[in-house]
């Protein structure tokens, strides 16, 4: 999420690029199919940007984790993983976590900008369980990427890690970076993949209307288009077919040089110049088929009293059932 604050930047409003609006459209793409000997179906479970406390002690978006926890339990997918701005009250979420702790399997956390509000990446990490900031790991013949957005830029080239709050503070133009060791890490990561890739970050490089704080998005980019130009070339099976994104509390999807790009929705509320509460959590089961069908099974809602049409017209309360298959 952006900035809650009387200073959030100013909501930019453009087209991302010529056409983009026909892409939001569309309900149908194509991605690869997964050619990995034994590959199969992958399923898992996505939620972002609860916010939990973030308006201090009172605010408590335990029953929206409940709801999703609750789901898991009955579809029982392969793993779950939360895409940011999950709490930022490291020493007061015993229940939170107990909740979060109650699926069986596989768990994975993404950081988000507001993680870092009140405390240093190393304190919200070790509430998580959290090893590294960025990681990667493999699942059922797919390869699946985590990566930290939540640097600091500096004029001399420098970074510095979000923490306590800091890049509030900071110029639009430098924040949202990921670092010059951590993209090194991505190259090589993304050399090695033997299977089809997916990306989650928090802040998004594409689909976005915040074009004055996206940091070293274009980087980013660059590294998915030249690995996927290296893996067409040697026709290996490792192209970036998908990346998932939070942070801006929209329900987005556009494709770029054959990547899909996926704006989750805030499972808890929209926010322009205040936070205009979801009736209902919002999160989405994803499905990965080897024969190349991308499926997402989301939620729609609606929103608390009292929430303006000028905030229903531009936020969606919703996060769209989607299906890429192969043409």
């Amino acid at each position: 999420m952006k900035n809650p604050t009387p200073t959030r930047r100013q909501f930019i409003k453009e087209t991302l690029l010529a056409g983009a609006g026909a892409l939001l459209a569309t309900r149908a793409w194509a991605i690869p199919s997964n050619q990995t000997p034994g590959a199969k179906a992958v399923r898992f479970g996505i939620i972002s940007d609860l916010h939990h406390q973030q308006f201090g002690d009172k605010d408590n978006q335990l029953p929206r984790l409940k709801a999703f926890l609750g789901a898991a339990l009955k579809v029982s997918p392969d793993f779950i993983i939360q895409n940011g701005d999950f709490c930022n009250r490291p020493k007061a979420v015993p229940d939170l976590m107990a909740e979060w702790n109650r699926f069986p399997g596989p768990k994975y956390h993404v950081l988000g900008n507001h993680d870092m509000d009140l405390c240093d990446k190393a304190a919200i990490m070790k509430l998580w369980g959290l090893e590294r900031p960025y990681y990667s790991f493999d699942q059922g013949g797919y390869h699946f990427i985590v990566l930290d957005r939540n640097f600091i830029h500096h004029d001399d080239g420098t970074f510095t890690d979000y923490a306590t709050g800091n890049w509030y503070k900071s110029p639009g133009a430098q924040i949202s970076f990921t670092d010059s060791a951590q993209l090194a890490w991505l190259r090589k990561d993304l050399a090695a993949a033997k299977t089809p890739v997916v990306v989650f970050m928090h802040q998004p490089v594409f689909v976005t209307d915040f074009f004055n704080d996206i940091g070293n998005a274009k980087e980013i980019l660059a590294v998915f288009d030249e690995a996927n130009y290296a893996a067409t070339k040697t026709g290996t099976n490792s192209r970036v077919i998908a990346v998932f994104m939070g942070h801006d509390h929209d329900d987005r999807h556009g494709e770029r040089n054959g990547v899909h790009y996926i704006t989750i929705n805030s499972a808890t509320y929209a926010y322009q110049d205040g936070a205009f509460f979801y009736q209902d959590p919002l999160f989405a089961f994803v499905t990965l088929d080897p024969a190349g069908r991308l499926a997402i099974e989301g939620r729609s809602t609606t929103y608390r009293d009292g929430t303006p049409d000028s905030i229903k017209a531009v936020f969606p309360a919703k996060i769209s059932n989607r299906e890429f298959q192969m043409q």
